[in-house]
């Protein structure tokens, strides 16, 4: 059984084309044509957390991106 943070999960176990449906319905569907900036989750459009939505871990996230950006990168310059 997978382990999150020390936690065994079973939720985290799903096929390839579990893993990939929401992908590709969002991808794919007409009635999403034109649109973005939005959450969805098992093919169903969702509200974001509370946390997903603060400014303050927005740029945390975005500066650990950056570093391990640059990290894979070996250091060098955008």
């Amino acid at each position: 059984m997978p382990e999150v943070n020390g936690e065994r999960s079973v939720a985290l176990i799903a096929t390839c084309q579990q893993g990939a449906a929401t992908t590709v319905y969002c991808a794919a569907a007409p009635e999403l044509e034109g649109l973005g900036g939005m959450y969805f989750n098992n093919c169903c459009r969702c509200l974001p957390s509370a946390e997903a939505q603060r400014e303050e871990t927005a740029r945390a996230l975005w500066a650990l991106s950056e570093r391990l950006i640059q990290e894979a990168l070996g250091g060098q310059a955008s």
